[in-house]
């Protein structure tokens, strides 16, 4: 799959695919959209599109729903799938498809605009989008960018941990758009991502990516957390759902849950749902190299007057030739330490098993 980077010119340069089976409407767009300034490629069926994705640098997708093969919400399901928000779709749709536009937009379309369209109004809309990709793109590439809004994301938690009981709906709703916000931030990463080369700074971005990712995984089971027990099982499931769609489409994986009806106080849980998240995405992403077959076995519950979580893999096992399980090792360390508790990682005969056991009292 080719990396989605942003071509970085003003968005009348930018690259669109127009992916429609009607000739007529393909040489409309193309009459159109040229002689405003931008780069036009075209596909007149869905399989071609993706692979035409995967080979150029694309800024924006025209995309009619109705094509002979794989029709427009898979094809826009597979580009959230695969390259996130980075890269904006705008679908074309007829106007008596009425269930495919709301379809489509549930699967994260940018926009949509029904035929016939007016021109002006188009190209209005495909400027819209492509601009606003630059812009999200360029305040990402600005130095502390980032840290700011991390920043801004921990004050807003901070505060909705203030708020009393009566205003839940306030926090519930304040939850979810720092769910929401960090979710984009991951898209920004990513597309930054792209266009880095193998170096120092991309590892270190992609352990940002990690943490960010992994942030808004907890702020999305948040809620669950803020109540004074918590159903770890529940949040162990949420989270192991999540990386197990996250890395589904690279890597075939079955991920097991040994279920235990256990409730924690919160200052318990939350460390324990971050350590769940360190230990299941470390081995989706260190474990089964090469888009290798594998198993992951996630166990928890209660052991004489303590929690105890294990995590099994039958990957490949941990290098031992300098170096370590993975980037989010010091991270797993560190909250089991700030919990009294000890971990313990080893390499099997086949894979690998981390057994963390924290003290419920004393």
């Amino acid at each position: 799959m080719t990396e989605q980077v942003f071509n970085e010119q003003s968005p009348q340069m930018a690259t669109i695919l127009v992916v429609e089976d009607d000739p007529d409407i393909q040489h409309m767009l193309n009459d159109l959209l040229v002689p405003a300034g931008y780069h036009v490629l075209t596909s007149n069926c869905g399989e071609a599109a993706i692979n035409l994705i995967e080979q150029e640098v694309i800024d924006l997708v025209l995309l009619d729903l109705m094509l002979p093969d794989i029709d427009g919400a898979e094809v826009c399901r597979q580009i959230r799938q695969d390259y996130g928000t980075s890269l904006p779709v705008m679908m074309l749709t007829a106007k008596d498809r009425t269930q495919h536009v709301v379809e489509g937009l549930r699967l994260g379309a940018d926009d949509y605009l029904q035929k016939p369209f007016v021109p002006d109004e188009l190209l209005l809309r495909v400027q819209r989008l492509v601009r606003q990709r630059q812009e999200l793109l360029s305040a990402a590439s600005q130095n502390g960018a980032l840290r700011e809004m991390l920043r801004l994301v921990q004050e807003e938690l901070q505060a909705s941990q203030q708020a009393t009981s009566n205003e839940s709906l306030l926090r519930h709703e304040l939850l979810h758009n720092v769910t929401v916000h960090l979710q984009s931030l991951v898209g920004i990463i990513e597309a930054e991502l792209r266009k880095l080369p193998p170096g120092i700074e991309r590892e270190a971005m992609l352990r940002v990516r990690s943490r960010v990712r992994g942030a808004a995984l907890i702020y999305q089971i948040s809620q669950d957390l803020q109540n004074d027990m918590v159903a770890i099982g529940s949040v162990i499931n949420t989270i192991a759902s999540a990386l197990k769609a996250i890395y589904r489409p690279w890597k075939r994986i079955v991920v097991n849950l040994v279920e235990s009806s256990v409730t924690l106080p919160s200052t318990i849980a939350t460390p324990v749902a971050m350590i769940a998240n360190e230990l299941v995405t470390n081995c989706f992403k260190h474990a089964f190299p090469e888009n290798r077959f594998g198993s992951i076995d996630v166990l928890y519950g209660l052991d004489d007057g303590a929690f105890f979580l294990e995590v099994i893999d039958d990957g490949v096992g941990i290098k031992t030739t300098g170096v370590t399980l993975g980037s989010g090792r010091p991270t797993v360390t560190q909250l089991v330490q700030g919990l009294s508790g000890t971990i313990d990682w080893q390499n099997r005969p086949a894979g690998t098993r981390v057994y963390v056991r924290i003290p419920l009292s004393g």
